[in-house]
C-alpha cells in the first residue's frame, strides 16, 4: 500500500446546502436580562419594605397575634 492511498477524499459539495441565517433577534437577550434584573430589584426592594414595615411593627408592639 502506498501512502498515496492513505488520503481521504474530499466530500461532495454539490450536494451540500447552506442553512439560511436565522432571522435577526437585535437585542432580545439583552432587554430579557435588563427585564429580569429590573423586575428582582424590584421585588427585593418590595419584599425589603414588608420585612422593614413588619419588623418596626413588632419593635412598636402594635402588632397582634391573633385577636
Amino acid at each position: 500500500m502506498k501512502i498515496d492511498d492513505l488520503r481521504a477524499d474530499r466530500d461532495e459539495l454539490d450536494d451540500f446546502v447552506p442553512r439560511t441565517p436565522p432571522a435577526k433577534r437585535g437585542n432580545n437577550l439583552v432587554m430579557q436580562v435588563a427585564t429580569g434584573v429590573f423586575l428582582g430589584g424590584l421585588a427585593l426592594w418590595i419584599v425589603q419594605l414588608a420585612a422593614t414595615a413588619l419588623y418596626a411593627k413588632l419593635m412598636l408592639g402594635t402588632f397582634t397575634f391573633g385577636g
